[in-house]
């Protein structure tokens, strides 16, 4: 148990835990979910602007699409090692603290981007901004799950999610826009000056979760004045405690292995890694893919628009299976339709001239690959209990986006065998996260009835 003060039975006690998961959804909660939803699709918009901008910079510099495979493969690299740490962060110094530097800190390094004369220098600038991009959806999906009825809270976290791919939408529309008419670097200067602007506000305007101050005995001011978010007015005299939680040990990657969790840690882990993977493959290399089959860039652009829309859709759409049907049967459907209809684009002849069906067949993969991406962090949000879930999140995505690493030599190796292989290595890749998903022994139960902890 967590309390902040001893129980003193001439002051009202306020169960932070009770009130957190079965308080009304209100409008202040959602104002939480609206502002890291802000910061996720700078994050999805800044992740994929370089594989927007890359067939551009190819012809200003007149170089290979394989040059700039390092350049990618760093971006990830900072990911991979932002996200754990953005993670730990989040647990010991608060998940405020840990996105507002995330955020800032890749808009600052993206916006750098705009100024570079080399792909050495696009390298080392996407390395600080992979930092901040992996830093901050791991303390976004913890306050977003910390501020959300249990009822809503899958939901909620997908609805954060889905902000990734809203974020690339954004981002092919700047670069069917600006590429054309300023170039590439006002795509970066754009991209690099919103997350800073965005940064400034959260500052002022996001509340940290009472459940972190108070599992770090924080000052009862500040506790109550998170918990009015959370729709409890009468907090002068209260007394906060959180009967919910099972204390664990101190936040680390060894907290995830307990017993209990180290199964599902180590599917979620495997899974993570094989689902970003192919997402990042698609963001990094779909533009130069069809730009090389003969589409124009705004075409090229348009098209992973096309996959980010129907990821919106897909989180969507998830998020409600998974309150209806548990986790298990809606990430398995979705990783499973992923798998079907990358096989199908691997059998497709790509050209100017099925470029309608194309479109169609990537806007249904979005919807099924990205419905699979996102439900994995609605999962690890579940999962994983308060004093370790930015930990939780943090460590499994970042694993992930050791996947986003070898997507960026995977891509480029892919392309000098054609579209075929570049969609098979993408069911591949996804077949392994169905069989991942499968192992986890965590999962949440529908919510028709109360969901457990237990393995299901």
């Amino acid at each position: 148990m967590t309390t902040q003060v001893l129980e003193d039975p001439t002051r009202p006690v306020i169960d932070i835990g009770i009130l957190a998961e079965e308080g009304a959804w209100n409008g202040a909660r959602k104002g939480v979910l609206f502002l890291c939803a802000l910061a996720i699709i700078l994050d999805g918009l800044d992740n994929q602007a370089l594989g927007f901008a890359i067939p551009s910079m190819i012809k200003e510099w007149n170089i290979t699409r394989g040059d700039f495979a390092p350049a990618l493969a760093l971006g990830f690299v900072g990911m991979t090692i932002g996200t754990p740490i953005g993670g730990v962060v989040g647990d010991r110094l608060g998940r405020k603290i840990a996105l507002i530097a995330s955020v800032f800190l890749f808009g600052a390094a993206t916006l750098a981007i705009s100024v570079a004369h080399s792909v050495g220098e696009v390298s080392l600038y996407r390395f600080l901004a992979g930092l901040g991009l992996g830093g901050a959806l791991p303390a976004a999906t913890a306050l977003i799950a910390e501020f959300t009825p249990k009822r809503n809270r899958s939901l909620s976290v997908m609805l954060g999610i889905v902000c990734i791919p809203v974020g690339g939408m954004v981002g092919g529309v700047l670069a069917a826009q600006l590429l054309p008419e300023f170039g590439w670097r006002m795509l970066f200067v754009v991209s690099g000056l919103l997350p800073m602007v965005v940064a400034a506000i959260l500052a002022v305007a996001l509340p940290e979760s009472p459940q972190y101050l108070l599992a770090k005995g924080a000052d009862p001011k500040k506790v109550a004045k998170s918990v009015r978010i959370l729709g409890e007015t009468d907090t002068a005299s209260s007394v906060f405690v959180d009967r919910r939680e099972v204390e664990l040990e101190r936040a680390s990657l060894a907290s995830l292995f307990v017993a209990t969790l180290r199964c599902t840690t180590t599917g979620l882990w495997i899974a993570f890694f094989f689902c970003l993977l192919p997402v990042y493959v698609l963001y990094a290399w779909a533009p130069t893919l069809l730009t090389g089959k003969g589409f124009d860039v705004p075409t090229a652009s348009f098209a992973l628009a096309l996959f980010n829309f129907g990821g919106v859709a897909g989180c969507i759409v998830t998020g409600w299976a998974i309150g209806r049907f548990g986790t298990r049967p809606a990430i398995l459907t979705v990783a499973g339709a992923a798998t079907v209809g990358a096989v199908v684009l691997a059998s497709m002849p790509i050209s100017v001239e099925t470029k309608p069906l194309i479109m169609g067949l990537l806007c249904i993969e979005g919807f099924c690959l990205l419905g699979a991406q996102g439900s994995l962090y609605a999962l690890a949000a579940y999962v994983y209990p308060t004093n370790i879930r930015s930990t939780g999140i943090g460590a499994a995505a970042g694993f992930g986006r050791a996947g986003a690493i070898v997507s960026a030599y995977a891509g480029a190796f892919a392309l000098n065998y054609g579209a075929a292989a570049f969609f098979a290595i993408i069911a591949a890749c996804v077949a392994i996260t169905f069989v991942a998903v499968a192992i986890v022994d965590i999962h949440q139960a529908a919510l028709r009835g109360e969901p457990s902890r237990a393995p299901t």
